[in-house]
């Protein structure tokens, strides 16, 4: 967690199953203690996402704990296999996926477009 409302990742090589696993005990913990945050996910160095990876993202059994999901560095074809996930998701167990999910070339892109659904900053006294 980069800060108590933004999780980054970055993700390298192929994203399967055992994977897949992992980043959901990962995402669901940070959900039930500290609630609803976004993900800022670096995918320059995806290679893939087995078809079995794909299946696994789409049917959850809870709502994914995020406000809103902004990936960037994702070739075309990651780009519309995430956004086939999402759909399918959606498609399966609705309440599932609340989230606004959306793509930029650029780090600096996506942080800007997760600023709306980031904590506002707490005074400090």
């Amino acid at each position: 967690m980069e800060t108590s409302d933004l999780l980054c990742m970055e993700l390298h090589g192929t994203f399967d199953v055992a994977a897949v696993e992992a980043y959901l005990r990962l995402v669901f913990d940070l959900g039930d203690r500290q609630g609803t945050f976004s993900l800022l996910a670096d995918m320059r160095d995806l290679r893939g996402i087995s078809p079995q990876a794909r299946s696994r993202l789409s049917r959850v059994e809870r709502p994914y704990p995020y406000r809103a999901v902004a990936l960037h560095g994702a070739s075309f074809t990651f780009a519309i296999m995430s956004m086939m996930v999402v759909k399918a998701g959606r498609t399966l167990a609705p309440a599932a996926f609340p989230f606004e999910l959306a793509f930029f070339q650029t780090e600096a892109q996506a942080r800007a477009h997760l600023a709306p659904y980031r904590d506002p900053p707490q005074d400090r006294a």
